[in-house]
C-alpha cells in the first residue's frame, strides 16, 4: 500500500481525539484531556498496543514477545521481571487517565479490563459497521456520514510500535477494513449523487490499487451520474480492454455488465442480482447432537468472527491443535450455531489434508463451490478465471466456509485467497504460521479437554451401558489426556467389555500404553493406531473384515451398495456392519444416510489392517469387485443416458449393481459418484486391472464429456491408454486414444490431440479394423474442421464414409454424412450437401438415432437460410429443436437455436436475441467452444444490426477469442474482418 493510503501522516507530540486510547498510529493514550504519542519507551508502547488490540482478553507473555517483538530482535532474558516493569510503567500511565482501565495479571500473563469504546480502533469498526448498516436500510447521508468518521481515526500506520509477525498480520486484515470503509463511504455518495466527490475519492484509492475492479465500476457509475457519458465509454473499453490483457477474464465481464445495467439505468442495488442463486448452498455436515464443554472456545469463536455490532466480519479464523483434539467437531459445531448469521449459506469441504489417496487441490475446490453456488461447470473459463468467479460470486454474500483438515499453508493459502468476501474457518494440525502472517487469520488455539470436560464426554458417551465410580472416570479422563478422540474410542472399547473388568482395565491403562507406538514424525497417528486398535478387536468378525476391506478403496466416501461389492455380502449384512462401525467411530456419515467415509487415521489404520489381518488374494478379489460393481453399474447407467453406445462390460464379475431404470436416475448416480468412478479407474489400474480399468473409463468418459468435466475425463483416458496397452488390447487401446484425442478436441489441445489421434490411426491401420479406422477418421476430420481447413476434413470424411459404407455401420454412415455436409456447405458445395444430408436424416431415423436425425435437421435449417430461404430454413429448424429438446441433447439444441437466431434475425430481433441467449448458455455448460464462437458472432451480428456498436464488438471479440482457442484461425479471421470494418 502506498502513501497516498493513508489519511494522514504520523503525529508527533499531543493530539486531540475522541478516543481515549489511539492505535490507528503509534500507540497512544489521552493524558489530561490531550493524546500522548511519545510516552514511555517503545517496547512499553508496544506491549499497551498489543494489549488494546485484545482488550478484555487475556494474552500470555509468549504471545505478547510474539506481537511486540520482531523475529530478528533479541529477546528478554528475564521475561518475568521485564514485563513485571512494563506493567508497572503501563499501570502508572493508566492512572492518569479519566476513564476506568485496569491492567491484571493473569495465568502468566495479562489482561487489560476497559471499555473497548475508548479504543480508537473499536470504534472505527462500530462506526463502519453502522454505516453499512445505514447503507443497507437506505438511508445513505447516515452511511457518509459514520463512514467519514470512521475514517477521521486513522492517523498513521496501525500500531506502526509493534514488528512482530502477528501484528503485521493484523495490519494487513485492519487496512482491509479501511478499504472497505473507504468502499462504504463511495456507495454512500453514489447515492447521495455527490458524484465529484466519488471520482476524487476513488482517484485516490486507484493510485494504489489500478486494478480494482470494483472500484472501475464506482468510477463508472460516477461518470454516468455527471452526464460525462463519452468520458464513460472511453474510461469503460480501456479498462476492460485491459483486464482482458491482464488475463482477468472475469473481471472483464463483471464490468461489462455493470457497465450495460448502467446502459439500461437498472439501480445499483440491482447490480449482483445475477450472481445469487435461488437458494443459498448449506454444505455444513450433521452437527454433534450431545456435544459436550468447549465453552470457552466457542466464546473465542464468538469473538473472532463478530464485530462489536454483533455481524459478523469477513476473514480468516484457524483452528489449529493436534490430532485428536476435535477441531472439526468444534467448527462445525459452532457453524450450527452460527449458520443463521450467514444469509449467503454455508460451504465446506473436507481437504483430505492427511490422506495420501485422496488429497484435494484447490482447483477441484473452486469447481464444486461454484457449482454449489448455482453456476454451471464453464470450460470456456480457464482456471484464473474460475477462481476469480468464486471471488466475484461470494463477494457480497454473506457466506461462512469451512476448510477442514488442510495440510499446511501451502495447501490452502491459495485458495485462502480467492474468498476475501467470506468468513472462512480452516482446520489444521499445523499452526499455519504462514498463512496467519499472509492473510491476517485470527488464531483459535483448540487445546485439550479440562478434566471436568472430558469426564462429561466420557460419560455422556458410555452413558447407563457401563458403571463407572467417579474415581474410575476421573483416572481414565486423566490417562486420555483430554483428547475427544481417544475418549469416544475408548468408550465404545469400555461399553464392549464385562462390566466388571472396568475398574481393573483402568488400573492397568496408563499413558505408556497410549503413547508407545508413536512413529517419529510426531504426527499423532500411533496414539490413534492403539485406540483404534481396542475398537477394532471388539467387532464381530464380520464387522472386522468390512472395515479392513474398506481400507482398500481409493474413493473419498462409499455408498452402502459399493460397501456390499467389496466386502461380498448381502446388502442388509453389510448395512448392519455399517452401523455397527459407525456404532464404534471407525466410520463416520458425513451428511447423506447411506454413504460412508474414513476419518484420515482410522482410513490409515483400516489400510494396515488389511495388510496384515487379509490374504493377499482376498485383498485382490476385493478390489476386483469394488471395480466390477461400478463397471456394472457404469454401462446401466450409460445404456439408459445414451442408448446408441456400446458398453464394453464382458469381464464384469458377478455383482449385484445398483438398480437404474431411468435415465433421470442414471444422471444422478453419475453425479453423485463421479469422484469415486474416476478414483476407481486409478485403483483399478494400480491393481493390475487393467482390463476393467480403460472399459470402465470408456463408460465414464461419455458422461463426463458432456456435462463438462473434461479435466476428469482427461485424467481417466490417459490411465485407460496406460492399462489397454499394458492388458495387449491393441483394439482397447486405439478405442481410449480416440476417446483421449476427443476430450483433447473439446479442451482447444489442437496438437496433443492430432498426436493421439495419429497414433490411434495406426493401430486401427495395423489391426485392420475397419470400424475404428472409420471413427478415428472422423474425428480427425473434426479436428480439421474445428482448425479451419474443410478441404482436408472433406478428404478425412469421405475415407470414413467409404469405410462405413463397405462395413454397413450406419450409425457411422449417418453420422459422417451429416459432418461431411458441414463442410461442403462451408466449400460451397450445396447440392451435394443438401444430398448427404436427407441421407443422414434417413439413416438416423431408420437406427433411431434422435441426436444425428435432428443434428441433420439444423444443418438442412442453416443451408437453407444460406440460400435465402427463411420460411423453409426456419421450419427445418424448429423440427430439431423439438426433436433435440425431447432426447435431450444439448449440444444439438445449441446448434438449432444458432440457426434460429440467424434465421429470425430477419423476421423477429427479439426472437432472435432470445435464441442466441439460450444457444451461449447451453454452450457454455456443455463446453462446446466452437459452437459458442459462433453463437457469439451471430450475437455480434445482431448486435450491429441493432444500433449497439459496442456490445457488438464485445460478442465479435469474444468470437474471435474462442476461434482461436480451438485452432480456428480462418474464422477468426472472419470475424475480425467485421470488427476491422466497424
Amino acid at each position: 500500500m502506498g502513501h497516498r493510503a493513508w489519511s494522514g501522516e504520523p503525529i508527533r507530540g499531543w493530539r486531540r481525539l475522541d478516543t481515549v486510547f489511539g492505535i490507528l498510529g503509534r500507540t497512544a493514550l489521552l493524558v489530561d484531556g490531550m493524546l500522548r504519542e511519545d510516552w514511555g519507551r517503545p517496547k512499553e508502547r508496544a506491549v499497551l498496543g498489543a494489549l488494546l488490540v485484545h482488550a478484555g482478553r487475556w494474552m500470555s507473555i509468549d504471545t505478547l514477545i510474539d506481537w511486540a517483538w520482531p523475529e530478528e530482535t533479541a529477546l528478554p532474558r528475564n521475561r518475568g521481571p521485564t514485563f513485571h516493569h512494563y506493567a508497572a510503567k503501563i499501570r502508572g500511565a493508566l492512572k492518569r487517565l479519566p476513564v476506568s482501565a485496569t491492567l491484571h495479571p493473569s495465568r502468566g500473563g495479562y489482561l487489560l479490563d476497559i471499555d473497548r469504546s475508548l479504543v480508537d480502533y473499536y470504534r472505527f469498526t462500530a462506526l463502519l459497521a453502522d454505516a453499512g448498516s445505514h447503507l443497507r436500510r437506505g438511508t445513505p447521508r447516515a452511511a457518509a456520514d459514520s463512514a467519514s468518521r470512521a475514517l477521521e481515526l486513522w492517523r498513521a500506520r496501525p500500531l506502526d510500535d509493534l514488528g512482530g509477525e502477528p501484528a503485521g498480520a493484523w495490519r494487513a486484515r485492519v487496512e482491509d477494513e479501511w478499504l472497505t470503509a473507504n468502499t462504504t463511504l463511495i456507495d454512500a455518495l453514489l447515492q447521495l449523487k455527490r458524484f465529484d466527490d466519488v471520482l476524487h475519492r476513488v482517484g485516490d484509492l486507484q493510485t494504489d490499487r489500478p486494478d480494482d475492479v470494483t472500484l472501475m465500476a464506482r468510477r463508472l457509475s460516477a461518470l454516468q451520474g455527471l452526464g460525462r457519458h463519452s468520458e464513460e465509454v472511453v474510461y469503460y473499453l480501456s479498462s476492460r480492454r485491459r483486464l482482458r490483457h491482464d488475463g482477468d477474464d472475469a473481471g472483464a465481464e463483471h464490468l461489462y455488465r455493470h457497465h450495460e445495467r448502467l446502459l439500461a439505468g437498472v439501480p445499483r442495488s440491482d447490480s449482483v442480482a445475477w450472481l445469487q442463486p435461488a437458494l443459498p448452498p448449506r454444505q455444513l455436515p450433521h452437527d454433534i447432537a450431545d456435544f459436550v464443554g468447549r465453552e470457552q472456545l466457542l466464546t473465542e469463536l464468538d469473538a473472532a468472527t463478530t464485530a462489536r455490532s454483533g455481524e459478523p466480519v469477513n476473514g480468516v479464523v484457524v483452528l489449529d491443535g493436534m490430532a485428536g483434539v476435535g477441531k472439526t467437531a468444534l467448527a462445525l459445531h459452532w457453524a450450527h450455531r452460527a449458520r443463521s448469521r450467514f444469509p449467503g449459506g454455508d460451504l465446506y469441504v473436507d481437504l483430505q489434508g492427511y490422506s495420501d489417496n485422496s488429497l484435494v487441490t484447490p482447483s477441484a475446490v473452486v469447481e464444486d463451490f461454484l457449482i454449489a453456488l448455482g453456476h454451471s461447470p464453464d470450460d470456456t473459463l480457464n482456471t484464473r478465471a474460475r477462481e476469480l468467479t468464486l471471488t466475484r460470486l461470494l463477494s457480497e454474500r454473506g457466506t461462512l466456509v469451512l476448510l477442514d483438515n488442510a495440510r499446511d499453508t501451502e495447501h490452502v493459502r491459495h485458495l485462502v485467497s480467492l474468498l476475501p468476501g467470506a468468513l472462512v474457518l480452516v482446520t489444521s494440525r499445523q499452526r499455519l504460521s504462514t498463512l496467519r502472517r499472509v492473510t491476517g487469520a485470527r488464531r483459535v488455539r483448540v487445546e485439550p479437554m479440562s478434566a471436568s470436560e472430558a469426564e462429561e464426554l466420557l460419560s455422556v458417551r458410555v452413558g447407563s451401558r457401563r458403571h463407572m465410580s467417579a474415581a474410575v472416570r476421573a483416572r481414565l479422563a486423566t490417562t486420555c489426556a483430554g483428547l475427544p478422540l481417544m475418549l469416544n474410542l475408548l468408550a465404545e472399547h469400555l461399553a464392549s467389555r464385562p462390566a466388571g473388568q472396568v475398574s481393573e482395565f483402568a488400573d492397568q491403562l496408563d499413558r505408556d500404553q497410549l503413547i508407545h507406538d508413536l512413529g517419529e514424525d510426531g504426527d499423532g497417528q500411533a496414539i490413534g493406531r492403539t485406540f483404534f486398535a481396542w475398537s477394532y478387536d471388539a467387532q464381530a468378525e464380520p464387522e472386522r473384515r468390512l472395515f479392513r476391506l474398506l481400507g482398500l478403496y481409493a474413493g473419498e466416501d462409499i455408498s452402502v451398495d459399493a460397501a456390499s461389492a467389496c466386502n461380498g455380502r448381502t446388502r442388509a449384512e453389510t448395512l448392519q456392519s455399517l452401523r455397527g462401525l459407525v456404532g464404534a467411530h471407525l466410520l463416520e456419515q458425513p451428511v447423506a444416510l447411506d454413504r460412508y467415509r474414513f476419518h484420515d487415521l482410522i482410513r490409515v489404520f483400516a489400510a494396515r489392517c488389511a495388510e496384515t489381518d487379509e490374504p493377499e488374494a482376498q485383498r485382490l478379489s476385493a478390489v476386483r469387485r469394488m471395480v466390477s460393481f461400478y463397471l456394472l453399474t457404469a454401462a446401466r447407467a450409460n445404456h439408459l443416458l445414451y442408448p446408441s453406445r456400446m458398453s464394453p462390460t464382458d469381464v464384469a464379475d458377478d455383482v449385484e449393481a445398483v438398480e437404474l431404470t431411468e435415465a433421470a436416475q442414471a444422471k444422478a448416480w453419475f453425479e453423485r459418484e463421479r469422484r469415486c468412478l474416476v478414483a476407481t479407474v486409478r485403483m483399478a489400474a494400480e491393481n493390475g486391472y487393467h482390463d476393467h480399468c480403460w472399459r470402465l473409463a470408456d463408460l465414464l468418459g461419455g458422461f463426463l464429456d458432456r456435462h463438462g468435466y473434461h479435466e476428469d475425463g482427461r485424467f481417466v483416458r490417459e490411465i485407460a491408454v496406460t492399462s489397454a496397452h499394458i492388458a495387449g488390447d491393441r483394439e482397447g487401446e486405439a478405442s481410449s486414444l480416440n476417446n483421449l484425442g476427443k476430450v483433447l478436441l473439446d479442451l482447444g489441445n489442437h496438437a496433443e490431440a492430432r498426436r493421439r489421434l495419429n497414433a490411434a490411426l495406426r493401430l486401427v491401420e495395423d489391426l485392420d479394423h475397419e470400424i475404428g479406422q472409420a471413427a478415428v477418421l472422423t474425428m480427425l476430420g473434426r479436428l480439421e474442421m474445428l482448425s479451419g481447413d474443410p478441404t482436408a476434413a472433406l478428404s478425412l470424411f469421405r475415407r470414413s464414409l467409404e469405410i462405413a459404407q463397405r462395413t454397413g455401420d450406419e450409425r457411422n454412415l449417418a453420422w459422417t454424412s451429416r459432418r461431411m455436409a458441414e463442410v461442403l456447405r462451408v466449400l460451397g458445395q450445396r447440392d451435394e450437401a443438401v444430398v448427404r444430408l436427407h441421407e443422414a436424416k434417413w439413416l438416423a431415423m431408420r437406427i433411431g438415432d434422435r441426436s444425428a436425425h435432428a443434428s441433420s435437421l439444423a444443418e438442412l435449417g442453416t443451408l437453407h437460410h444460406e440460400q435465402g430461404d427463411l420460411r423453409t430454413a426456419a421450419a427445418y429448424c424448429e423440427e430439431a429443436l423439438r426433436v433435440a429438446e425431447a432426447i435431450p441433447d444439448l449440444l444439438v439444441v445449441a446448434q438449432a437455436c444458432t440457426a434460429l437466431a440467424g434465421i429470425e434475425a430477419h423476421r423477429d430481433t427479439g426472437k432472435a436475441f432470445d435464441f442466441v441467449r439460450r444457444a451461449i448458455e447451453l454452450c457454455k455448460r456443455t463446453s462446446n467452444l466452437a459452437l459458442e464462437a459462433r453463437a457469439h458472432d451471430v450475437q455480434g451480428s445482431l448486435l450491429s444490426e441493432s444500433g449497439d456498436k459496442v456490445g457488438a464488438k464485445e460478442a465479435w471479440l469474444r468470437a474471435v477469442e474462442l476461434y482461436r482457442r480451438v485452432g480456428n484461425p480462418a474464422s477468426a479471421a472472419s470475424v475480425q474482418a467485421k470488427l476491422d470494418a466497424e
